[in-house]
């Protein structure tokens, strides 16, 4: 078994997830995991637009939401 654990638990994110079409898929205020991860459902086949912002700091970036897309990303970061 493993366990992995963020660097901002329990902390406010406003998240807004926009497809290639343009639909808003999230656009929604969440709170981290107490192991400093949110969570997303996100429909399968699409190419996302994620914008997660919090603490004065902003971290973009695109996503895939194919079959065998990852389901766990750790690669954004926030910056000033």
């Amino acid at each position: 078994m493993s366990s992995c654990q963020g660097e901002l638990p329990t902390r406010k994110f406003t998240v807004r997830a926009i497809d290639q079409e343009g639909n808003v898929l999230v656009n929604k205020t969440v709170t981290t995991l107490r192991n400093g991860f949110f969570e997303l459902w996100l429909p399968r086949n699409r190419k996302i637009k994620l914008t997660v912002r919090g603490m004065n700091r902003t971290a973009r970036g695109k996503i895939y939401t194919s079959y065998t897309s990852k389901t766990c990303i750790t690669t954004f970061k926030l910056t000033p």
